[in-house]
């Protein structure tokens, strides 16, 4: 009888085994068997593509005049109330009126040349720049040795230069920003080119003049590589009618974009232009003076425009209030020039707008915008495009 029941403990004890070896073994096939379900099956969503936010900002003059001020305080004066801004954005790029150098002489017959003390260069990295349009009326006004001075800086410091080169060639040729993304980095290509009022005007000088031909074969050639592609468009002097200037550049503008442009910047000397959507993607007419040296600006409430693309298609466009003169400085209706209202003393370099000022910027803004057939919606201190 002792030997019955010795032998059922056993039995019952394997028997027990069994059953946990069995269930381990139900675990491991179910865990082998979910591995190998398809991913259409997952219950996680495939993860969004990676965003791109794109900043743009004006010109930045600057010459000989703000040099005692760029020796006490440094050149990141300029970008201290903007430089959070501008470094929020994954390609921040502005177009850059002057040289960088202090080499070369000024050229003959230019009213007012402009050439900036080094360490500018080291600011606009500093603030957050990712590549900077050389193709700039001013940029030359000190011949070739300030230009090339101007482009060795700006590399030093890993700023991109564009639209301007040690030769015509180099000039045309697109700056490459690598933006990391959640799998590959994304690569962003700009263009920039200078078209003066007359084309009988072009020179030698290694600047990438609008050639209608050369910038769409330049597009194509930049679009097989970029997964965006950005093209800055200087049109020269401040016209007449700036109305007018901007039914010409339209005309570019398309053009580049159905040639596989994604941002078109179309800049002009002092003008302030608006919005347009073509094809989906945004044109910007003439963003106006960022930093004009000691001048009062005709312009001192402006935008700074920051688009959002996802997997090259943009999704917004937030509208930044800024201001870029004194409070106490008036904006007068002629050409800009020095009086004592604009000394260095009172100078208040761009800052981000509050309250009803920003509110009213953002209003002005709309109504450009709407001239181009484009809405702004406008939620709080901040306008948007969607």
């Amino acid at each position: 009888m002792m030997k019955v029941r010795c032998l059922v403990r056993v039995l019952s004890y394997l028997y027990g085994q069994l059953k946990a070896c069995a269930a381990s073994v139900l675990i491991v096939v179910l865990v082998t068997i979910w591995s190998e379900i398809p991913q259409c099956f997952a219950v996680d969503e495939i993860p969004p593509a990676s965003e791109v936010t794109i900043l743009a900002v004006g010109d930045i003059t600057v010459s000989s005049r703000m040099t005692p001020l760029i020796e006490r305080k440094g050149a990141g004066v300029f970008f201290e109330g903007t430089a959070a801004l501008i470094q929020s954005a994954d390609v921040a790029t502005a177009s850059l009126n002057t040289s960088i150098s202090e080499r070369g002489e000024p050229r003959y017959g230019i009213e007012n040349p402009f050439r900036a003390a080094p360490g500018v260069g080291r600011a606009l990295a500093n603030a957050g720049f990712d590549a900077v349009s050389l193709a700039t009326p001013h940029v030359m006004d000190f011949g070739f040795e300030a230009l090339e001075d101007t482009i060795t800086e700006l590399e030093w410091y890993n700023v991109k230069p564009v639209g301007a080169g040690t030769n015509a060639e180099t000039a045309k040729l697109p700056a490459w920003v690598s933006v990391n993304g959640k799998t590959e980095p994304t690569e962003v290509g700009l263009l920039g080119y200078y078209r003066v009022n007359e084309f009988a005007r072009y020179t030698e000088d290694p600047i990438a003049y609008a050639v209608y031909s050369e910038m769409i074969e330049a597009v194509k050639q930049t679009r097989t590589k970029a997964a965006l592609v950005i093209v800055w468009l200087h049109w020269g002097s401040q016209g007449r009618s700036a109305d007018e200037s901007i039914r010409r550049q339209r005309i570019f503008a398309h053009a580049l974009i159905d040639a596989g442009a994604d941002m078109i910047l179309c800049q002009q000397l002092h003008t302030f232009g608006g919005i347009e959507l073509y094809q989906g993607k945004p044109i910007i007419y003439s963003l106006t003076d960022f930093i004009y040296d000691t001048y009062d600006k005709q312009h001192s409430h402006i935008v700074i425009p920051k688009a959002t693309f996802g997997s090259g298609v943009l999704k917004s466009i937030e509208l930044i209030p800024i201001l870029t003169d004194p409070l106490k400085t008036p904006v007068r209706p002629a050409k800009p020039t020095e009086t004592l209202a604009t000394s260095e003393s009172v100078n208040q370099f761009p800052s981000i707008l509050t309250g009803e000022p920003a509110i009213r910027t953002l209003q002005d803004y709309q109504r450009r915008c709407a001239k181009l057939e484009t809405e702004v919606i406008i939620e709080g201190e901040r306008g948007w495009i969607r």
